[in-house]
């Protein structure tokens, strides 16, 4: 996903996908309308910077993360962010 330098995202940092069903949990509270997804411990996702839409997000299950209520998005939903 192409977006412009100017335009707002919000960054959100996730540690891993969860392996056993391919998905990533996204807390609720930090969706926004353009959201980057940056990993930081999984180490064959940290060379990009991801993109997300917070429409495609909220279009996901919600389920908990064991403390708060999360969204459950398909990695292969995941887009590459490129800034223009």
């Amino acid at each position: 996903m192409q977006i412009s330098r100017t335009t707002p995202c919000n960054k959100i940092e996730i540690w891993q996908p969860r392996y056993k069903d391919r998905k990533v949990l996204i807390a609720k509270f930090k969706v926004g309308v353009h959201n980057q997804i940056v990993f930081t411990k999984a180490k064959h996702l940290m060379d990009n910077d991801w993109y997300l839409s917070g429409e495609t997000i909220r279009n996901s299950a919600l389920e908990t993360n064991g403390k708060i209520p999360c969204y459950a998005v398909d990695v292969d939903l995941l887009e590459p962010l490129e800034r223009v």
